[in-house]
């Protein structure tokens, strides 16, 4: 899990490498809040893997 600063859009992003998903957010506890407790869909996260070859997003 990442959390970074888009400056771009002005807001805070958390991105999952491996299923995907993300969040995003002028109030970065918030981002931080989504990224500790984001829980993966394991069949998204094993479908990204396999059209990835291995290596989810």
């Amino acid at each position: 899990m990442t959390v970074e600063w888009d400056a771009v859009r002005g807001l805070h992003v958390a991105r999952c490498a491996r299923c995907a998903d993300c969040f995003s957010s002028s109030h970065v506890d918030l981002v931080e809040d989504w990224a500790a407790t984001h829980r993966c869909d394991a069949e998204l996260a094993a479908l990204l893997a396999a059209v990835s070859g291995g290596r989810a997003a």
